[in-house]
């Protein structure tokens, strides 16, 4: 992998000493300070601190040289930290690199992308299901570097000129390897790391958009997906998208309470989205969505969970049993059902109102709240934002953000029972 990174690394930077004034770049950075409360589990070990403090920074740039595209990030991961375990470490991430170009066969001009790329399909905005390449983390609160995966695509665009039930669309037929990447994940998702070929049809017809995907890989054996979006009127759009997967990687709780969780492979994996966002004149947006997962713990997995963790925390040498519960925690979805609503206020509607047309702060100010709530088994994630845009000259900018997420809820649900209480972040952010 690593040969693979500098011989993708130097096919980019080559051209800048060829021709410097045609390369482009653009810089982006960010500085998240966080504090996190965290409380006892009975999934987790407990830590010697209650609080934890820590200072990471983020320092990414996007390179475009002709066809050639780029994306480096440098990370510094705790650069602060209350914990005197934790070591201070650099990781330089190549998060995209690839070249895209046209080219002609049979009179037939296709689109063709090779190299590191994120390929994003879905449809929603708290899960995507048709990310099926490699799915990404939805909504972070600080840093996050998400990479792309090793990919050679072939698209064609059609056009139809006549009255039929389609306008315009494309085909894509796809290869894909998730494995290009150098941050290690959870094991679940390197057990689920996958390389496999599709297809993938997209259309307009009126004021709809259709997807339709099959996709063979050497982990789920067979996917086929589909999504759907459509705007109503100028305030209403509603989205769905599902998918079918043969074989999915899971872990499951074993007959035996002397059995730790053991990982194995599943078949007939479902996932489903539906949802609807509202957007008013005002400023205001909201988004309300629920998913299915049928890949995550179901109500009564984690109900067993739970009674087997109360167990074997009276036996005190049988926390390794115990802390394996916690590989259910890694899944994509914690729990098989959920539900998000969303609230955000676009920072010009604070000219709207009489009160504060007056006060420039205000007009910079952008508040944003989410709310994943579990049916399940009454498991709550609240999230807000408050991001102030100090500078915005078009060329530069710098943003100043509050962000905090709180866990809550019943006291044997999956979320409530997260080693985290809450967390707060202030996030230093620009561009130049």
């Amino acid at each position: 992998m690593r040969r693979v990174t500098v011989f993708l690394l130097a096919s980019l930077l080559l051209p800048r000493l060829v021709d410097a004034n045609q390369l482009e770049a653009n810089w982006d950075w960010m500085v998240s300070l966080e504090h996190q409360k965290l409380k006892s589990s009975l999934y987790f070990p407990d830590s010697q601190n209650e609080n934890e403090k820590s200072i990471n920074a983020l320092l990414d740039v996007e390179l475009r040289y002709l066809e050639w595209l780029g994306v480096l990030a440098l990370k510094g991961n705790n650069l602060y930290s209350s914990q005197p375990d934790n070591d201070s470490e650099a990781e330089l991430v190549v998060k995209e690199l690839f070249w895209q170009g046209t080219a002609s066969f049979l009179d037939v001009d296709l689109d063709i992308t090779l190299g590191k790329v994120r390929v994003d399909w879905g449809v929603g905005y708290g899960y995507r299901p048709l990310d099926i390449i490699k799915p990404y983390r939805r909504n972070p609160i600080g840093i996050q570097v998400e990479e792309g995966a090793g990919v050679v695509s072939v698209s064609y665009f059609d056009y139809c000129f006549d009255d039929c039930w389609w306008n315009t669309g494309e085909w894509t037929l796809i290869y894909a390897d998730s494995s290009w990447v150098s941050q290690q994940g959870s094991e679940l998702e390197q057990s689920s790391e996958q390389q496999g070929i599709g297809i993938r049809r997209y259309w307009l017809a009126g004021d709809s958009e259709w997807q339709g995907i099959g996709y063979y890989d050497d982990v789920r054996r067979g996917l086929l997906g589909g999504s759907w979006v459509t705007v109503l009127d100028e305030a209403w759009e509603l989205h769905a998208s599902a998918i079918y997967q043969n074989k999915y990687e899971s872990f499951t709780i074993p007959d035996s309470l002397l059995e730790p969780v053991q990982r194995d492979k599943q078949s007939d994996g479902a996932q489903g989205l539906v949802g609807l966002t509202w957007a008013h004149e005002s400023g205001q947006s909201v988004v309300l969505e629920y998913w299915y997962d049928s890949r995550s713990w179901s109500k009564t997995e984690w109900e067993q969970a739970y009674l087997r963790v109360t167990q074997l925390k009276a036996e005190s040498m049988a926390d390794g049993l115990r802390y394996s519960h916690a590989q259910g925690y890694q899944a994509a979805n914690l729990v098989s059902h959920n539900v998000m609503f969303h609230w955000t206020l676009d920072r010009s509607a604070w000219q709207q109102w009489s009160w504060s047309q007056n006060m420039a702060w205000l007009h910079e100010l952008t508040p944003t709240l989410d709310v994943l709530y579990s049916p399940q088994d009454n498991g709550m994630i609240a999230t807000q934002w408050l991001n102030y845009s100090a500078v915005d000259t078009g060329a530069v900018q710098f943003d100043v953000e509050i962000a905090a997420r709180f866990v809550t809820g019943d006291k044997q649900s999956a979320y409530r029972s997260l080693a985290d209480n809450c967390m707060i972040l202030l996030n230093l952010k620009g561009r130049f």
